[in-house]
């Protein structure tokens, strides 16, 4: 289907939403014949605020299974889709927290996987929990305590109720049928594999991967097997060899029996592919559902290599083409992508990233291998390097500020590759400490994290490239240390004598009174992502710190008197269980208790920042003016003070909201991801005002 046919469907949709329609655009998307997902967003314009039929919500179901523009206009829609689709008694908001729709940290395939689960699960549904390995029979779901109730299956299993968001993320539901209970029946010879297989893949409401086959068997009917024992059975060569003489990997029905067809193939060495071969492989990536390769990207990895390597370089564009977009290691927009979606590249075999960073090497630009350098792991980067170019590695990482530890530890493990300096010239005390400070960062990416803080503290070569890379100028550099927050103060210490011995400039500069500053940068406790709890600044302005000792003192000299006595009072008037005074008196006792406890603890941690003393240059710092534009064009102004002086109404950004932390220490020019998956960028920094300044330092 051509764009213009595409255009002209979503017209008619948008002027009459008839039921050929739209189910001609659904069928278009679940095809892959859609030539944009773009067009459709006038669709979503015209439904919004609208009540749509099962037809229409069927579409909105579609779209997020296969992943269209997601913002906050279409998950609206979407709720009101879903809401559509479910029973009445189930469209309420915990169902609705259950399957993540207003969670914009819940990807839209994400989202449609957890509703299609949840539309499997009907009253005597025979359920399998990934998680727990546990067998059931499905009761009705209960709406208000969102639990579904399970009973046993032929004797496996056991009564009790499971929160309805573990089910959804984590079921395998299948249609009840006499042959189920041969699933889970353990006494005598479990039935054979294959035949396991078979009736799993006929009677799962939802496509079944061979992995969660695997742990299906073990927790029913190989159960009472040893593991040496379950690999045999699962593994036979007779079901293997039996499958493999019925088809070849060309002809797999599914991703599971493609590449188990691959493998054995791999053994008698195979020849090429012929041409019919290629033709059905690409017709079987055509068909993939956006959601099936989102939910089986590692297993989707592994068949793109296998396939690969049978084929010559020239065939892997048009082989693969329709993947673009579907495939999680290949998504449209690699710099905008989610992390987690990314991560896949880290769960593959090395032979597998090998072979996928060839193949993404001959089906894709410059640019883009170049873009997928700086957001892939480390595990990826060693594969698909040897393909990027240093120059248009450093030109994509300049134009976009975009740095991970992945990134800057690949470059100095590769330092003696590149053919110039200017990739090394990249690895800069303020990158490394940026990046270390972003410990909002998926699995994949925590190992690369550690090595690099590991090189900072101990690495000698290392330790002397961050020394260089501040050419001299020894204030910058122990400003930056300064919000190092993932560092503990004496760890700080520990890392400033061993920099001190590598830099006469800046052993001298620490003398004079910096190191100090170094030192006392941080008073407040947090966790940073897989470190310990680690001290990070927690300043604030003169009038605010002020502000919470006069309420502390009010608290201790005046409320706290005040309830005593009326606690007294209301206990002269005797007969507590109707003493209404008394049960006032002692809520408010409670009440004052807590918020004393809050004040002291956080008094104890708060320092007072004078804003006059402080120093504003090129980069945004606690008692700064900053300037910020969007991708979008929109232009924001604010103040970016201390933790207890925020106020929207007059721009007093804290330091310590999601905004305040994303651009601190952010240098004019950088760009960055605000809250709300927003790219934003830093246009300007300068000093507060006169007046303003005089007001925070004030202590009245």
């Amino acid at each position: 289907m051509d764009k213009a046919e595409f255009d002209e469907l979503v017209v008619r949709a948008a002027e009459q939403p008839g039921r050929g329609v739209v189910e001609k655009l659904s069928e278009a998307l679940k095809n892959g014949d859609a030539p944009s997902s773009d067009s459709l967003q006038v669709l979503w314009d015209v439904w919004a605020g609208q009540e749509l039929d099962t037809i229409q919500s069927e579409l909105c179901l579609v779209a997020a299974e296969h992943n269209t523009a997601d913002n906050p206009a279409f998950r609206k829609l979407l709720v009101v889709a879903i809401k559509t689709l479910l029973p009445n008694n189930l469209g309420h908001n915990p169902v609705m927290r259950a399957l993540g729709v207003r969670d914009e940290r819940v990807a839209l395939p994400e989202v449609a996987r957890l509703m299609r689960n949840l539309q499997s699960l009907k009253n005597g549904t025979v359920v399998f929990l990934v998680d727990s390995g546990r067998w059931g029979v499905a009761g009705t779901i209960d709406p208000i305590n969102c639990t579904l109730p399970l009973t046993p299956f032929r004797g496996v299993g056991s009564n009790g109720a499971v929160p309805l968001e573990q089910v959804v993320k984590n079921v395998v539901s299948l249609e009840l049928d006499i042959e189920l209970e041969k699933l889970v029946l353990s006494d005598g010879t479990p039935i054979p594999a294959a035949k396991f297989r078979e009736i799993v893949g006929r009677r799962a409401r939802i496509p079944v991967s061979e992995e969660l086959m695997r742990a299906m068997a073990m927790s029913g009917c190989a159960r009472k097997m040893s593991p040496m024992a379950f690999d045999s059975y699962w593994n036979a060569k007779e079901a293997a060899a039996a499958v493999s003489a019925r088809r070849t990997s060309s002809s797999g029905r599914s991703l599971q029996e493609i590449n188990l067809l691959l493998i054995e193939e791999e053994k008698t060495n195979a020849a090429k592919f012929t041409a019919e071969d290629l033709t059905a492989f690409a017709a079987v990536f055509t068909r993939l559902r956006a959601e099936t390769a989102l939910r089986e990207g590692k297993l989707l990895g592994e068949v793109v290599g296998r396939i690969a390597g049978r084929c010559d370089r020239s065939e892997w564009p048009n082989l693969f083409a329709s993947l673009l977009g579907k495939a999680p290691f290949w998504p449209q927009n690699i710099q905008k992508a989610p992390l987690a979606q990314l991560g896949v590249w880290g769960e593959l075999p090395a032979k597998s990233v090998e072979a996928l960073s060839a193949v993404t090497a001959g089906v894709f630009d410059a640019d883009y291998l170049a873009a997928a350098m700086t957001r892939l792991p480390l595990k990826a980067l060693n594969g698909l390097g040897a393909y990027v170019s240093a120059d248009v590695l450093y030109d994509m990482i300049c134009e976009n500020k975009t740095y991970t530890a992945d990134l800057l530890l690949w470059i100095w493990k590769n330092a003696k590759k590149h053919k110039s300096d200017e990739l090394i010239s990249l690895v800069t005390i303020d990158t490394v400490c940026r990046v270390l400070l972003n410990s909002d960062m998926p699995k994949a990416w925590t190992t690369s994290r550690r090595e690099l803080r590991n090189l900072m503290m101990d690495n000698a070569p290392f330790q002397e490239r961050l020394l260089a890379s501040a050419g001299g100028n020894m204030l910058m550099f122990t400003s930056v240390l300064q919000g190092a927050l993932f560092l503990l103060p004496s760890e700080r210490q520990s890392l400033l004598v061993k920099l001190a011995r590598l830099s006469p400039a800046l052993l001298s500069h620490i003398e004079g009174g910096a190191g100090q500053l170094v030192l006392k940068a941080g008073v407040g406790k947090t966790t940073v992502g897989d470190a310990p709890a680690e001290e990070i600044p927690n300043l604030t302005s003169v009038k605010s710190h002020q502000r919470l000792i006069k309420e502390l003192e009010d608290i201790i000299n005046v409320q706290i008197p005040e309830n005593r006595e009326a606690l007294k009072t209301a206990r002269a008037h005797g007969d507590f269980r109707e003493n209404s005074e008394f049960d006032a008196a002692k809520e408010r006792r409670n009440h004052l208790g807590r918020r004393r406890s809050e004040l002291e603890k956080e008094l104890a941690q708060l320092q007072s920042l004078i804003m006059k003393n402080v120093v504003v240059k090129d980069t945004a710092v606690v008692g700064s003016a900053i300037e910020l534009a969007y991708d979008d064009g929109k232009k924001e102004n604010y103040f970016l003070l201390g933790s207890w002086d925020g106020d929207p109404d007059r721009k007093f950004l804290s330091f310590r909201t999601k905004l305040g932390r994303s651009v601190l220490n952010r240098k004019v020019g950088d760009k960055f991801e605000a809250p709300g998956n927003r790219t934003c960028t830093l246009v300007g920094v300068s000093p507060l005002p006169a007046e303003l300044i005089a007001e925070l330092d004030s202590e009245n």
